[in-house]
Parts: C-alpha cells; structure tokens; sequence
C-alpha cells in the first residue's frame, strides 16, 4: 500500500462472536418470558365444594382496645431503645470475638447495657397493662430480666475470664430475643426484626 491507508473491510462475524450474540439473545428472552410470567394476572380456580380456608391463610391479628393501645405506645418508648441496646449488646460480644480479645472494652461496652435493661426490668414493671395482656406484659419484664441478666454474665466474664459466661449470656440472650419477638407479634405486628 502505497498510499499508507489500508481500506478495511468487513466480512463475516466469527463463530465465537456468533455463539456469543446467541447466548445473549436466548438470556434476554429468558428474562423477557420471566418478567411477563410475572406481570402476568393470575386467575385462581378453587372448586366449588372448597369453602375451608388454606394453612397458608394467617389470619388477621385483631385490633387492639384503646387500653391495649394506650400500653402497647407506653411500652414501645421502652421497645425502641431495647431493641437497639439489644443489638449493641451482640455486637460488642461479636467485636470481641473478632477483633481485639479487650476485656476492658468490652466492659466499657456493656456496663451502660446492663444498666439500660435493669432500669427497663422496673420501668416496664411498674407500667400498668390492661388484664387481657397481662401475660404479654409479663412475657416482656422477663426479657428484659433476661437480657439484664446475660449482661451480668459477660460484665463477670470481664472480671474472671471465665467463657462458660459468655456462653451463657449467649443463651440469655437469645431467649430475651425470643420473648421480645413474641410480644412484638402481639402488641406491633409486622415490625421489623432484627434478629
């Protein structure tokens, strides 16, 4: 080439940009029929003679009196921070496992827990709940009892280094964990769970 531009030319694709395009094409219309399978309506055919309702079917939760209401709002101002101190409490066990083994961080960690879930043991104990929720209310000054408690145990793990503490608080704890969902259910159904 004399003139220095080469004219370049366009031929074929080759097979591998051939078997490429394929498989591009068969995953969007993969997608495509996905997608419209999905937006599709869905028309549901029960036969006459069925008229008992399915295990599936949750039944609606009933709604709760205004005496009920007035103590499920008293004790969410305790639920709202409980949770989150909860969840403080996990993880300065788990960022003591995982980074630094500190027994002094951790109990600067836990001593303000400790202290949260015993002053909301008597809070909540001292709240006044309506009869029929009597056992909810009850259910609720245990977790909290529980959770002041697995604090105690890795406040004396700091103090002994003994690990059946930590094991222990872990047990503690996940049975607060336990109780708080059950209330939870019963008092703010559909919340969001932590854990």
């Amino acid at each position: 080439m004399l003139g220095g531009y080469a004219i370049q030319t366009i031929g074929m694709p080759g097979s591998r940009s051939l078997l490429l395009a394929g498989v591009v094409v068969a995953l969007a219309a993969t997608i495509g029929a996905a997608w419209l399978h999905e937006v599709r309506p869905r028309s549901v055919v029960k036969p006459a003679a069925q008229t008992v309702s399915t295990p599936a079917e949750q039944p609606q939760p009933r709604a709760l009196t205004t005496d009920e209401e007035r103590f499920a709002t008293a004790l969410w101002a305790v639920h709202r921070e409980a949770t989150r101190s909860a969840v403080a409490m996990s993880f300065a066990g788990i960022a003591y496992h995982t980074e630094d083994r500190d027994a002094r961080a951790l109990a600067q960690r836990i001593e303000p827990l400790a202290r949260f879930f015993h002053n909301a043991e008597l809070r909540v104990r001292t709240m006044n709940s309506p009869p029929s929720l009597s056992r909810t209310h009850e259910k609720y000054i245990d977790a909290m009892a529980l959770y002041a408690n697995a604090a105690a145990e890795m406040l004396k793990f700091t103090e002994d280094g003994d690990a059946q503490r930590l094991d222990a608080a872990h047990r503690l704890d996940v049975r607060a964990s336990e109780d708080m969902l059950l209330v939870g259910e019963v008092l703010w159904p559909g919340q969001y769970k932590p854990h």
